[in-house]
């Protein structure tokens, strides 16, 4: 997988850090480029999702007495969002899946009495283990094509970054063993 990263264009370096499922990849081209990284590690037979730089449709619904403009202006100031696109229903936000949190969001609109939906490509959930071993979940999660960025989030629950062109939920809520609960 590392020579195929290395010989795309605007690739610099590569580092397959050790104990990790990840590749480090310093890439110089522009956004719409990126799925050439996805495209190159799957034929070399490791299928990947670039998870450092995602792009998350936000729409915005405004509570009494919202701000609106504030609300949108101050999503884009979260600490894991590198760019911003404006688009008619809300923001598409050009962000690091690994530092970027519903909550974050929900708070930053929030201040603006907003609320918030993650609509299209990625959806943020959290599963509660309510049966079975929480350990074994934990570690059967990250390997679903599709899941990213898992974090524990405290009472035996997992929040996610999901990616729903690969991920069916079922593939979450069936793991073998284990009973689950959206939260």
């Amino acid at each position: 997988m590392k020579t195929a990263l290395e010989k795309i264009k605007n690739v610099r370096s590569v580092d397959l850090p050790d104990g990790t499922q990840n590749a480090v990849v310093t890439f110089t081209g522009k956004c719409d480029q990126l799925g050439a990284l996805e495209t190159a590690a799957l034929n070399a037979g490791v299928p990947a999702l670039v998870v450092n730089h995602a792009h998350v449709m936000v729409s915005f619904k405004p509570l009494k007495g919202a701000d609106l403009k504030s609300a949108r202006e101050e999503v884009t100031l979260l600490p894991a969002v590198v760019g911003v696109t404006a688009t008619a229903g809300g923001l598409e936000l050009h962000a690091d899946l690994e530092k970027l949190t519903m909550e974050d969001i929900k708070a930053a609109a929030g201040k603006f009495n907003c609320d918030v939906a993650v609509n299209q490509t990625f959806e943020f959930a959290k599963y509660k283990v309510v049966e079975g071993d929480f350990e074994v979940f934990q570690r059967a999660v990250p390997n679903i094509k599709g899941v990213m960025t898992v974090r524990e989030e405290g009472d035996n629950t997992l929040g996610m970054w999901i990616h729903r062109t690969f991920v069916k939920i079922d593939q979450i809520e069936k793991i073998k063993d284990i009973k689950v609960a959206r939260q």
